[in-house]
């Protein structure tokens, strides 16, 4: 399979004269962690959320809430993107551009034919390439069981930690996803990145730092926790899974036994690594 046949072409952009405050408010208006930045339709960088927020203010400034707001409006995102993009191409492998954002912990890679941008290829986009193919694939392929890709040491909450030190150690980590159980280990619901970018999004163009801190100090878990999630066992077949990520948007599903005890959580990130090695693996057909 091509990168052609995988990646989606309504690709949202950004210019390099846009604000930092443009960008933030339209990622978050589009639930995106990465936008493309181009000059006439040629890519000359791309800028992620991460970027954004370390070209804020930082936390101890002594800025007031204006001054931070005008700084935001008045920074360019040229100053935070990042110029030397890696970029796929149409005609590309779809495998080998998946493991190249596998082995580089790439969310999207641009996909360009000269300079232009033609389109970008996400994990997601991978994910739906890997289901497709395992429902057409052998049936020893079709055999592959969630046990086989899922994580065992699994970062977990309870729904009365604050909320910002599980951000913190999401961040420590560098995980999107923590399972909040019970004492006794059984899940009762899911926190993610996006579940707490949503709880503390502001109207204002930019939320201060200091009050962000203030706000987050107050709320708990429970408070921005999903409780109505899919589970998943470690009998489950890994396209079984990998269609229910997609079917509901899911970025990973607990994996689970009797009673929803917890056994460890299967990633898209798991399943892009069981769809790059079936590929690895797969007889070649001449």
């Amino acid at each position: 399979m091509k990168v052609r046949d995988m990646m989606h072409v309504d690709v949202v952009t950004v210019t390099p004269d846009m604000s930092l405050a443009q960008g933030q408010r339209l990622m978050h208006d589009k639930g995106i962690r990465h936008l493309p930045v181009v000059s006439k339709s040629e890519l000359v960088g791309i800028v992620t959320d991460r970027d954004i927020r370390e070209a804020s203010p930082s936390p101890a400034t002594t800025l007031s809430k204006g001054e931070i707001n005008y700084q935001m409006d008045t920074t360019a995102i040229r100053t935070c993107m990042i110029r030397n993009v890696v970029v796929t191409q149409p005609d590309d492998e779809g495998a080998k551009a998946t493991r190249m954002l596998l082995d580089r912990k790439f969310g999207c890679l641009p996909v360009v034919e000269g300079k232009q941008l033609v389109g970008v290829l996400t994990e997601t986009d991978c994910l739906r390439a890997f289901v497709t193919s395992s429902q057409a694939a052998s049936a020893q392929l079709g055999k592959t069981q969630v046990k086989d890709y899922m994580q065992t040491n699994v970062i977990t909450a309870i729904p009365e930690n604050l909320l910002s030190a599980v951000m913190q150690q999401m961040r420590g980590s560098r995980v999107r996803h923590v399972p909040v159980v019970t004492e006794w280990k059984q899940v009762i619901g899911l926190v993610s990145d996006r579940d707490i970018r949503q709880a503390v999004a502001s109207d204002e163009p930019h939320l201060a730092q200091f009050d962000l801190n203030n706000l987050l100090q107050k709320m708990t878990i429970k408070s921005v926790m999903s409780e109505a999630i899919e589970t998943v066992r470690q009998e489950t077949s890994v396209s079984a899974a990998g269609q229910l990520m997609l079917d509901h948007k899911y970025g990973c599903l607990p994996v689970v036994r009797d009673e929803n005890i917890l056994e460890g959580i299967l990633t898209v990130t798991d399943m892009l690594r069981a769809y790059v090695e079936q590929q690895d693996t797969a007889p070649t057909v001449s």
